[in-house]
């Protein structure tokens, strides 16, 4: 087991396999060993909900364990990236939330971007359409602007 140190992952209780995952907030699909993560709601300009942010959080924290998925894509159905969040969905509940719910939603948040970056795959945002450059409810202290930004070939 020495080859084994420093990489929790690999032990044989920590592998998981996620050819199979459904997930309920998005598309999500392995063809081969790429994981393909799609926001699906076109119709908005994909924006994310609380329910998305917290599925993502959750999906990108079991890639670490996963044998099957090399790679992981990140993109936007109908002609779109992601809006943001949801006007509906997270802005307008956000400015009824007290200090304590407020607080929750960003770790929440913070927890999806720390879930990616821990992710031992390489996550690649296939960018087209309407792209926040960054999360809103991230200050740009938080997040590197370049984390969000389209690459230089997909720009308008």
């Amino acid at each position: 087991m020495r080859h084994l140190a420093g990489k929790p992952h690999q032990l044989p209780g920590n592998r998981q396999n996620l050819q199979a995952y459904q997930a309920r907030h998005f598309s999500y699909r392995v063809e081969g060993t790429v994981a393909l993560i799609s926001l699906n709601r076109p119709e908005r300009k994909n924006p994310l909900t609380f329910d998305s942010y917290a599925e993502l959080r959750d999906l990108f924290r079991n890639l670490v364990y996963a044998t099957d998925v090399h790679a992981v894509v990140l993109t936007g159905e109908g002609g779109n990236f992601c809006s943001g969040g949801d006007v509906h969905d997270i802005i307008g509940p956000l400015t009824q939330l007290d200090m304590p719910g407020l607080l929750a939603f960003t770790r929440m948040t913070g927890d999806v971007i720390k879930a990616m970056r821990a992710c031992p795959q390489p996550v690649i945002a296939a960018i087209d359409g309407i792209c926040r450059r960054r999360p809103s409810c991230f200050p740009a202290s938080v997040l590197p602007a370049a984390t969000w930004a389209p690459a230089p070939c997909c720009r308008a």
